[in-house]
């Protein structure tokens, strides 16, 4: 089942997660502020996305729709478990974990100026994995709400 496009980001009075859709309205689920979004047509038609509504950013990287956290706790799990199981076999159950998941969820969209997330959009050819180099051109990671 595809999941309806879904823009999250940044609440610009609380800092926590916000999220918007094709209307171009975004609202925070915690603090009620309303924030409008300017779409553009590529973004609007839920074709690929090509800039942010929030920054106008045009450079974006793709990843997993994985939270990171519970990604670094399988792997702690699998390591602490790893002296206490045979042949590392806990290891190797983590990892089979990790790719299993790799392969079953979808990716997102992410803006490396803004820290946006865009969800349900087809995929934009011209964004490619995180990219540490263009980062690190728009100063320390942020994340929705984070």
């Amino acid at each position: 089942m595809k999941r309806p496009p879904e823009i999250a980001f940044t609440c610009p009075a609380c800092g926590r997660e916000a999220a918007g859709g094709l209307d171009g309205q975004g609202r925070c689920a915690r603090c009620g502020v309303s924030t409008s979004l300017d779409l553009s047509d590529a973004v609007r038609s839920a074709g690929a996305v090509d800039r942010c509504p929030r920054c106008q950013g045009e450079q974006m990287y793709v990843q997993r729709d994985f939270n990171q956290k519970a990604g670094l706790a399988v792997v702690v799990v699998g390591a602490a478990l790893a002296p206490f199981t045979p042949y590392y076999s806990s290891l190797f159950v983590a990892a089979a974990v990790d790719a299993a998941l790799y392969l079953l969820l979808p990716e997102i969209t992410i803006c490396y100026r803004c820290g946006t997330h865009f969800r349900g959009f087809a995929p934009n050819p011209r964004h490619q994995a995180f990219d540490l180099h263009i980062a690190e051109q728009y100063g320390p990671p942020r994340a929705p709400g984070g």
